[in-house]
């Protein structure tokens, strides 16, 4: 999940600096995205499509790119198109929604 948070938090690079992640301090309030992919699901290979597009789509970030290209045993897209493709859930949906509900009681 750090990659994620790293680049939903990108806008503390212009208060903290550019080693925000290191300088990250208690109180310091970060972007977290709600919307995550808390389920499998199956992707339509279009001519376009790239790991790390895919990435970009379904997490937000292109640095989950390698979770989908093993999931999908490392398979070349551009011979793939028109088929379907499994894209793994980020997060467990359990867990993901036991997270909300606490963040709601903080709020």
């Amino acid at each position: 999940m750090w990659p994620l948070l790293q680049d939903s938090n990108s806008h503390l690079i212009q208060t903290i600096g550019f080693d925000w992640p290191e300088k990250l301090e208690e109180g310091i309030p970060l972007k977290v995205r709600m919307d995550l992919l808390s389920s499998d699901i199956e992707h339509t290979i279009t001519e376009t499509d790239s790991y790390e597009s895919l990435s970009l789509l379904y997490y937000f970030t292109e640095h989950f790119s390698e979770r989908i290209r093993n999931q999908n045993e490392r398979k070349i897209l551009r011979y793939l198109i028109g088929t379907r493709i499994p894209i793994p859930a980020l997060v467990d949906r359990r867990a993901f929604q036991t997270a909300k509900a606490r963040l709601k009681t903080w709020l």
